[in-house]
């Protein structure tokens, strides 16, 4: 797990992340980053963070997208509140299910760098990506790349639940601000994560997208940003922990 704020930048670090365990042995991942631009946007973070925390008391069938719903409707009633992005992982035995909203977003790879799952952001641009109507280079450099049609904080929230995958030990999973998908290609991710033990990925991956926001003047993506990240294989947790 790792988390940072922008390296050229002074403001607070507006990601929150969280490594949580639930009733009945499961796992949730969560990633979440404060919307730019807004007031309160770490608040937003930590507050959707802090309420994933908690595992339902009584059985759900959506017990993520519920949670989602309820801290959507509470920030809405508090207007001190910003909003945020959300992608999060629920993980029980060997099975995963992704949740999530804008353009925090998750991975899931073989060892042989097969994509298992993979989100789409919830942005005009990450949708024209998903539609085949951008390629990955020209959505890296779009200008309006920053902006967002979904976010926990917002009366249009919607919550995109994927189908429930099967994981296997040696698969790799990463869950990320869009500080790491804003400066790595698809391709670097895969590479870089598919079968290294985790500290190595975790330090390969920041030195990579640290590398990208301090030299934008170059043909590779490059966008300062708050930047962090959570890797997982079946029953290894390994943490990278940030300066």
């Amino acid at each position: 797990m790792f988390t940072h704020r922008s390296p050229l930048a002074s403001k607070k670090n507006e990601d929150a992340v969280g490594v949580f365990c639930w009733e009945n042995d499961e796992i949730l991942l969560a990633v979440a980053d404060g919307v730019g631009g807004m007031p309160g946007g770490e608040a937003a973070a930590r507050r959707v963070i802090e309420v994933l925390a908690q595992s339902p008391v009584e059985p759900q069938d959506d017990p993520v997208g519920s949670l989602l719903t309820q801290v959507n409707q509470s920030m809405l009633a508090d207007d001190s509140t910003g909003a945020t992005t959300i992608s999060a992982l629920r993980i029980g035995g060997h099975q995963l299910t992704s949740h999530h909203a804008g353009d925090s977003a998750s991975l899931v790879i073989g060892k042989r760098g097969k994509i298992k799952l993979q989100t789409s952001c919830h942005s005009p641009v990450g949708i024209a990506l998903a539609s085949g109507q951008l390629t990955e280079r020209q959505a890296l450099f779009h200008s309006k790349r920053h902006l967002l049609s979904n976010m926990v904080g917002d009366t249009g929230l919607w919550v995109e639940r994927s189908a429930s995958i099967a994981l296997s030990a040696s698969d790799t999973v990463v869950v990320a601000s869009d500080g790491l998908w804003d400066n790595l290609f698809l391709s670097e991710v895969i590479e870089l994560a598919r079968k290294d033990p985790l500290e190595t990925v975790a330090g390969q991956l920041v030195d990579l997208a640290r590398q990208r926001m301090a030299t934008p003047a170059t043909p590779d993506p490059a966008k300062p940003d708050d930047l962090s990240f959570i890797l997982y294989r079946m029953h290894t947790i390994e943490d990278s922990k940030g300066p």
